[in-house]
């Protein structure tokens, strides 16, 4: 992995970049943070010891996703936000977007379950053999609205059917607490646990996103390896070499010196582009904060974008040149993509406009779209940053995954705010179990319908 910043220097974009002094003086301010993240890590941070955890429990993981392969031809992982996201990650940036269509893909079908659209969702599971079905339900709480109603309308199915669903459902839940976990012990199905002090957000490298890529032939042990080496790397390693403080130092920077608060993540690669909606949770969920640790009201918070090249160049990539000075670009790129072909010489055109396509290889266009677009951004005053990894290498994907995860608690850390609670995301699941009727929440039910009223003469019909 590569992480190129040069072009976030005021020497190289001009006023709206930084001077290299910012960085280099910040050297005390980040090994202070690299201090109190390991104080941290035996509560609030637990989710970087998970590296040395799950290396001891790959191996059960691995066992349990062999029997899922060799019974099922479907896979449907079935959850919300951080118990999808990591999931779509690992599956779309190791086996691509066409894992499904593939004859020699090594499992079964994966599917993801993450909304609750009545249309996409009964589309789905009319087109499954139940039978021939594993659902993974995904959820930290055991009671995450929408995967209970996913559950619920599954369990249907499988009744409706006459088939015993205890076989075809597996559960990835807290270890003691929650529905499904009481559920599970109950009635005897398999399940994981998700540690207590690790956020959805930050478990991918748990058996929620793990089981999944077992599944899928996804060498989970490296996986694994990729994220303890980079701990190592990180704990062993001067802040001011490290991508995981520079990254987030120059956010802050941006940020508070330059009131750059849009952060796009712009990934050369459709396999990786799952990495954006990722990030992009994890960004916003752990540094958009109302209040400072002290209490104070500081709406803190960078707004995650995800970008794709090179369609996006043909849309959004306009905004990102001229628009206004609020963006920091990082790209996302591999050194080399899973195949290439030579486009040949069929036509032999003259025309200058086709011919300089002839007899290239195939890859030759994203690569030069790539270090164009880069450019051009440098060229018009762009901040922008480049991570440069290897496609389809487990190790490196874990490590790339450690780095940005400790990066958001470094930018944490930076801001004065909690990166690890959610609090805001609440209130709107309260008015939601108010509106479903559920009881204990008759109050906000009546709030809701008290402060929702539309007001005559402001709604058009």
């Amino acid at each position: 992995m590569q992480f190129d910043y040069s072009n976030v220097l005021e020497e190289r974009i001009g006023r709206f970049g930084l001077q290299q002094s910012e960085l280099i003086n910040s050297t005390k301010i980040l090994k202070d943070i690299k201090d109190q993240i390991l104080k941290r890590k035996t509560y609030d941070y637990f989710a970087l010891n998970l590296p040395g955890i799950m290396l001891k429990e790959v191996n059960e993981i691995n066992s349990y996703g062999e029997y899922i392969k060799e019974n099922f031809e479907n896979f449907v992982v079935v959850g919300m936000g951080g118990s999808s996201l990591g999931n779509k990650m690992l599956h779309y940036g190791i086996n691509g977007l066409y894992y499904n269509d593939k004859s020699t893909r090594k499992g079964p079908k994966i599917y993801f379950m993450d909304n609750v659209d009545p249309d996409s969702n009964t589309e789905l599971l009319n087109s499954l053999d139940l039978k021939k079905t594993m659902f993974n339900f995904i959820t930290k709480s055991g009671s995450t609205s929408e995967t209970i109603e996913n559950f619920l309308l599954i369990l249907k199915l499988f009744k409706q059917s006459n088939i015993d669903f205890m076989k075809n459902i597996t559960i990835t839940t807290d270890p003691e607490k929650g529905f499904l976990r009481k559920f599970a012990k109950e009635n005897s199905i398999s399940s994981f646990s998700i540690h207590p002090l690790v956020g959805g957000r930050f478990s991918v490298l748990t058996p929620v996103g793990l089981l999944s890529a077992s599944v899928e032939g996804i060498d989970i042990d490296k996986l694994i390896c990729g994220a303890l080496k980079k701990e190592s790397e990180i704990n062993n390693t001067d802040p001011l070499i490290s991508e995981a403080f520079l990254l987030p130092l120059i956010q802050y920077n941006l940020f508070k010196n330059k009131k750059i608060n849009i952060n796009v993540l712009f990934t050369y690669s459709d396999g990786l582009s799952y990495i954006g909606d990722w990030y992009a949770q994890l960004l916003a969920e752990s540094i958009g904060k109302e209040y400072s640790r002290q209490g104070e009201q500081v709406f803190a918070g960078i707004t995650p974008l995800s970008a794709r090249g090179t369609s996006d160049q043909h849309s959004i990539l306009q905004l990102f040149m001229e628009g206004p000075y609020d963006k920091l670009i990082i790209f996302l790129s591999p050194y080399s993509y899973r195949n290439d072909e030579n486009t040949g010489t069929v036509l032999n055109s003259s025309d200058e406009t086709i011919s300089y396509l002839e007899n290239k290889n195939y890859t030759d266009l994203i690569k030069s779209e790539f270090l164009a677009t880069r450019l051009s951004l440098t060229r018009k005053g762009r901040p922008n940053a480049t991570f440069k990894v290897n496609l389809l290498d487990e190790f490196e994907l874990g490590s790339f995954i450690y780095a940005l995860e400790y990066s958001v608690l470094v930018l944490g850390e930076l801001f004065n705010i909690n990166p690890i609670n959610q609090p805001a995301v609440e209130l709107g699941k309260r008015y939601t179990y108010g509106l479903m009727g559920r009881k204990g929440f008759e109050k906000e039910k009546a709030e809701f319908f008290h402060l929702a009223k539309g007001k005559d003469g402001f709604i058009i019909k």
